[in-house]
């Protein structure tokens, strides 16, 4: 299972010069993610998240 890891965020983030803290938008697409973790923790003021074409199965929102 492929997670969502601080370190492929920050990657993904390079627009943003790999800060994650003040990100509003990442593209997280064709990494063959399979659960969606922790985003909110280290991107507290996203607001657009690409993931097409991934393998996740199923969102829930607390």
């Amino acid at each position: 299972m492929v997670r969502i890891s601080e370190d492929l965020v920050r990657k993904r983030a390079e627009h943003n010069d790999k800060e994650i803290g003040t990100l509003e938008e990442i593209a997280l697409h064709q990494e063959h993610i399979e659960k969606i973790e922790a985003l909110d923790k280290w991107c507290k003021h996203l607001r657009i998240l690409l993931l097409h074409s991934n393998i996740i199965s199923k969102l829930a929102f607390e």
